[in-house]
């Protein structure tokens, strides 16, 4: 590196987990790299890979079958056991099940594993992105007690979010172990991510097009083959236990009919689209509400769980997952009048749930809220237009995946999944027009989907982060090479280069009195100032600029090679606000863009 620099620190959240440590990431042990490295010498990697999938979907469509148990667990202990004891309290005999549930959940994600908060998905999805897709082992523990405790006392959340942080943290536990590099390791996620969504929903393409399309934001072929077969091994697993039937059970095939009233499925995927965009602020609003309360958290639990008890006093479909009441939609059993009511309730009643602390998926609730949104768009529709040759069931199921597709951004996914969740063919090319449509509305209204917004709010900037352009995918807190030699501002030349002299360092970072890091100096600086003879008792101070070019850690390579042109330099003091944390050179930037590997 040469000696001089830029001062301009870029605005960015500081929070990366890796950047200002002054050794490289810690290597897993040996032995682990071993069993990897003994596999790959019996037989080709790709192979190595396949059976690491064939193993995660095993785990994923067992742990998946064992979740939906313990949610049966929990239901038959809250609603079979504790509510015939409070039958004296009439009608208000649910009332305290949710806030039993929801206070027991705040304390175990409190004080165990707080990453089980919430969704489940954003914290696979930041996982690979900060954390080198090392997710902890008590994940597994926490997310599955919690989310099935929070569902099985009626908390309005769905059961897809826990299963995909669960089958992930399957996953990458695996990868771990093994000590397979980052790019397996992240590849193992995934298969994890996948095999939960094909056992649960019995849909291994819908589980396959969900790890690709939310969880890695990529459908680059060299993850599409294990993913498949995590995703099929855990689906075979799910239909030896769960049978082989869609998940709904509506009277299908539905009649959707010919192209002449396509135009309505426009409609349908307009309105889904803002619907999206409405659960989305909503959830989030409500969030931020409970997070400006100031009281305790099991408080705030005790709030969120009496107002979801007094929704289920009188909408007892709101509570749980409510699978059957999308079952009554799809096969019009509901009043207009319904249908708007739970529709509203349910996004009211998820968002409090999530936002009192509880511990759940946001998947579900939005099919619910599509399959009401879509019966009630049926029945009004069919009253100006009775002469439709078209089954109310079908717009409802089509509208679930118009408000998944939007909320997620997601429209693949939708599509496929919905398909094999009603397992009817003939609504594939409305489907599509809805779920495209939907996405568009939403992602014009919203730059984030209901999964990235909660990263973005925290500072991770997920969409920067999956950037085909390696130079503006990688931070520079994640390229700093570590301290390899030092040298102290006091020094002279001549000391300096004598400690040149045993190593083959081609520059040193320069330390204060103090030991604050102040710059760089390069070989070629000593050896030149040590050829003056007036120079050679100069301090190695004198040989730094007079202006140090200062980048944040969470600039990109882009940004940092932008200053160092700017400004003629070769190197940059990176800071964490305004601490010095370690340099960042043009041959730093060249190694990381090289080692770099997207997914």
């Amino acid at each position: 590196m040469s000696g001089n620099t830029t001062p301009t620190t870029t605005d960015s959240a500081i929070t990366n987990r890796s950047a200002g440590k002054q050794s490289s990431p810690k290597q897993p042990p040996t032995p682990r790299k071993g069993v990897h490295g003994r596999l790959t010498h019996l037989m080709p990697e790709p192979l190595v890979l396949l059976l690491y999938a064939v193993l995660i979907g095993l785990a994923g469509g067992f742990g998946a079958v064992g979740f939906r148990k313990l949610i049966k667990v929990f239901q038959f202990l809250f609603f079979g056991q504790l509510k015939p004891q409070l039958s004296f309290l009439g009608r208000a005999d649910v009332l305290l099940l949710p806030v039993i549930g929801l206070v027991i959940v705040s304390f175990i994600v409190k004080y165990f594993a707080p990453e089980a908060k919430g969704h489940g998905v954003p914290e696979v999805m930041a996982a690979i992105a900060e954390n080198g897709s090392k997710i902890r082992g008590r994940v597994v523990v926490v997310k599955s007690i919690a989310s099935a405790l929070n569902i099985g006392s009626g908390g309005s959340v769905g059961r897809e979010g826990p299963i995909v942080q669960i089958g992930s943290a399957f996953g990458s536990i695996f990868g771990q172990y093994l000590g397979l590099p980052e790019r397996y390791l992240r590849l193992m996620v995934a298969c994890g991510a996948g095999a939960g969504i094909a056992a649960t929903f019995n849909a291994p393409i819908g589980g396959v097009m969900f790890a690709t399309e939310v969880i890695l934001g990529s459908f680059a072929l060299q993850n599409f083959t294990a993913i498949v077969i995590s995703s099929v091994v855990s689906a075979a697993i799910g239909r030896v236990f769960f049978g082989n039937h869609a998940s709904f059970r509506a009277n299908f095939p539905f009649h959707t009919g010919d192209f002449r009233v396509y135009w309505i499925y426009i409609v349908l995927g307009l309105l889904a689209g803002v619907w999206g965009y409405v659960y989305i602020k909503v959830l989030y609003a409500v969030e931020d509400v409970f997070d400006r309360i100031k009281i305790p958290f099991w408080s705030k639990a005790v709030f969120a769980g009496l107002l979801v008890g007094l929704a289920g006093m009188w909408f007892p479909q709101v509570l749980g997952v409510g699978y059957g009441t999308v079952d009554q939609a799809l096969s019009n059993h509901l009043a207009l009048w319904l249908l708007l009511v739970l529709l509203v309730l349910k996004l009211l009643i998820t968002s409090i749930t999530i936002g009192g602390g509880g511990s759940g998926g946001v998947f579900s609730p939005g099919l619910y809220q599509g399959s009401m949104l879509g019966g009630a768009l049926a029945l009004v529709a069919l009253r100006i237009f009775p002469h439709l040759t078209i089954s109310p069931g079908a717009l409802a199921a089509i509208t679930m995946a118009g408000v998944f597709a939007g909320s997620a951004q997601a429209p693949v996914t939708a599509i496929m999944m919905l398909f094999e969740m009603t397992g009817d063919y003939s609504i594939i090319l409305p489907l599509m027009i809805t779920s495209v449509l939907a996405a568009t509305v939403t992602g014009t209204l919203s730059k984030e989907s209901i999964y990235t917004l909660k990263l973005v709010r925290r500072g991770l900037d997920i969409a920067r982060r999956r950037q085909p352009d390696r130079m503006r995918a990688v931070f520079v807190g994640e390229a700093l090479a570590p301290e390899r030699m030092t040298l102290h501002a006091e020094m002279t030349v001549k000391q300096a280069w004598d400690k040149f002299g045993t190593c083959r360092e081609w520059y040193a970072w320069v330390r204060d009195e103090q030991g604050n890091l102040v710059g760089s100096v390069a070989r070629a600086q000593v050896l030149e100032a040590l050829a003056d003879e007036h120079r050679k008792g100069d301090a190695v101070a004198k040989l730094l600029p007079k202006v140090i070019h200062r980048v944040d850690e969470r600039a990109t390579l882009a940004d940092a090679l932008d200053q160092m042109n700017r400004h003629g330099v070769t190197y940059l003091l990176v800071c964490r606000g305004d601490r010095p944390i370690g340099i960042i050179g043009s041959s730093d930037i060249v190694h990381a863009y090289k080692n770099v590997e997207l997914a």
